[in-house]
Formats: C-alpha cells, structure tokens, sequence
C-alpha cells in the first residue's frame, strides 16, 4: 500500500512538472508539416470561382520580387471545407475563408499553433462574396506579411536553438554584432570591417548561401538612399568579394534596380535593399537581400546582407533561409 502510495505520488510529481514546463500549451503537439512556402487554403467551389476566389489566387501567386526567374510567392493547397480533415490541420500555413449571411463585420482572425506548432492559421469571416472581396483587397499587405512573418519566424527559431556559437562569438568580439548563424556555414573572410560567412554545397547541384556584413563611419543624413546604399555596397564588394577570375568581382545588377525600403523592426529602423547581383565581367549572378541600420553608440552605418547564387533552381525558399539570419541582428555597443 506504501510503495502505491509513493507511486502515485511520484506519477504526480512528474506530471505537474510536465504540465508546468509546458506554458503554452505546445509541448505536446505534433509539428507542422508541409514545405516552407505552401499555404492550405480551405476555400468552398463557388466563392473560389467568384472574383473574391481569384484574388486570393493572384495575391497569393504573385511573384516574389527581385528574383532572376519568376516563382510565386506561395505554393497554394486549395481545398474545400469539407475536406479540411486532419491531414491537413498540421498543415505550417492555413487559411480558412468563411463566407455567411451570419457573419455581419468581416474580419482575420490570427492564430498560433492551434493543431500543430510552429503553426499559422488566419481565419477570414464575411457575410458575401462581394465583402470578401473588399475586405481582402483592403488587408491584402497584412495578409501577405502574416504569412511571411511566420516563414520566417520558423527559420529564426531554428537557427537561434542551433546555433554556431563559434562565428557567433567571433562576430561579438571583432564586429560588436550578433547574429544567429546555422550549422554547415563558416567564417570565410573576417577583416576590420567586414565579414562573409558562407555556407557551400554541391549536392545535388552547386549552391552558394551567404552574409555580408560591412559597416562604416556615419558622416550625413544622405546614408540612407537607395542610390548610396548600393554606392556604399559596390566599393565593399569590390574591395572584399573577388570572382572566379581576375578581373571579376561582384556587384549590383542594375539593369533590374535593387527594391528600397524602410520599416521598423524590434525597435530598431532598417532601409531595405532587395535585387540582383552579378560577377563584373563574369556570367553568375542571383538575388540579395541587405539591411541597414544606425548603430548609434558608435557612430556608425552597420549592413547585413544575405546573397544566393544557385543556378537551374529556385530559388525562393533558398534567399528567405538565409535572409532569415538578417533578422537575428543585434547591436553590441
């Protein structure tokens, strides 16, 4: 009678910790499925058919910017509501479209991990078609960012548990920066004011992924432009990032101009730059992506910058992989 006693009791103890170790409620679940740019859409026939149904598929399929050869923006899984069985409920990005009389405000609802983890479920409400269609033209950039958010949150994850804490503390201690670099890359320039850190395969075909990271003095309020950024950007390549052959180094393919933006990030303002590279008198190229921002402690302009170069493949889910790293930046003053 004791020792059931003090099994009971044992059984118990384990539980409770178990239970408590798990706050959000995500320890148990299953994790999602599905490839990095596929999104579930639970969409009935006649709403799919209607002019909202096209939008979903032109917004969704639309054509990632800044890539050398078009690719969609995601991979759509449409199916009916019907359908929606658990096979698909573990599914990394879902979106279910609701259509009925009953729903009188139209709105998204955003949920995380509701049947699998790290999961995205958007649930859109209307009471018809033509509300879906306003609603969804209105909302379509939070729509979009949602789901590229969450791509690339699954990635930050990924890389923050497994990280390599040796190109980690090299980039503290000579750059006073941080950044989240995964397995299988490694240092292969570190200079007074830059470092590349690659990552090179070549199975089944070659591909290279790559940081840059560079900074310099900040002198005027002109730093952050488009046209001074790519400025800025060639002179450190040049400098720093010599192609196949001599004579060759690469650059910033201007025939299709480089993207710029801005947006605040964890606090932090960053300017975009989002095109093409090219090897100067050499043919090899592909996409970029750099951020920039103002490392104000010491005075300076600080870039990080992640490149793809893998011919005869897509290469989409290959720049949001290593672009993801990007936003692992931190600043140490």
């Amino acid at each position: 009678m004791d020792m059931n006693y003090r099994l009971t009791g044992l059984f118990i103890l384990i539980l409770t910790f178990l239970i408590s170790c798990d706050h959000d409620g995500t320890r148990m679940m299953p994790n999602v499925t599905g490839k990095p740019g596929e999104v579930v859409l639970v969409i009935n026939d006649p709403i799919w058919e209607s002019e909202a149904g096209e939008k979903f598929n032109s917004l969704l399929r639309q054509a990632q910017p800044a890539l050398p050869q078009p690719e969609p923006m995601f991979n759509i899984a449409r199916i009916e509501h019907e359908a929606f069985k658990s096979i698909f409920k573990s599914h990394r990005n879902i979106v279910i479209v609701n259509v009925s009389p009953g729903h009188e405000d139209s709105r998204m609802v955003v949920r995380r991990n509701v049947w699998a983890k790290p999961q995205l479920v958007i649930e859109i409400n209307t009471a018809d078609i033509h509300s879906l269609y306003s609603f969804i033209d209105n909302h379509q950039e939070r729509f979009i960012d949602h789901i590229l958010n969450a791509e690339r949150d699954r990635q930050i994850e990924s890389y923050k548990r497994y990280e390599r804490t040796d190109i980690a503390n090299r980039l503290r201690r000579g750059h006073d920066i941080s950044l989240s670099i995964p397995p299988g890359f490694r240092m292969d320039v570190d200079t007074t004011d830059f470092a590349w850190i690659v990552q090179h395969s070549l199975t089944p075909r070659e591909t290279i992924k790559g940081v840059f990271v560079y900074y310099y003095d900040y002198v005027h309020n002109e730093t952050f432009t488009r046209d001074y950024l790519i400025n800025r950007r060639n002179e450190f390549l040049r400098k720093y990032v010599p192609g196949p052959r001599d004579g060759t180094w690469m650059t910033t393919e201007m025939r299709l101009p480089p993207e710029f933006s801005e947006f605040e990030y964890n606090g932090r303002y960053f300017a975009e730059l989002r095109g093409l590279w090219r090897v100067e008198n050499y043919f090899m190229g592909g996409p970029f992506v750099s951020l920039t921002t103002l490392d104000e402690e010491n005075n300076r302009i600080v870039t990080v910058e992640a490149f793809v170069f893998a011919p005869e493949t897509n290469k989409r889910n290959l720049i949001r992989q290593v672009e993801a790293i990007l936003y692992t930046l931190e600043i140490k003053p």
